[in-house]
């Protein structure tokens, strides 16, 4: 398992409300499977909601 993949399967927050901009997903609202998903993709990257925010959003504020 890669680093990145091992740092947000410990995460066991969930936010108040779904930030997920894929709305007609099957795992919509559904943080652990989204999690599990992510975690057992081709490139696991972390979930939406759980992404630092990139370059251009912390410069702008987005």
């Amino acid at each position: 398992m890669k680093g990145a993949a091992q740092v947000f399967a410990i995460v066991g927050e969930r936010p108040a409300v779904c930030t997920c901009p894929k709305r007609d997903c099957v795992r919509h609202g559904d943080c652990q499977r989204c999690r599990d998903y992510h975690l057992h993709s081709r490139r696991p990257w972390p979930p939406y909601c759980e992404r630092q925010p990139n370059w251009f959003k912390r410069l702008f504020g987005l």
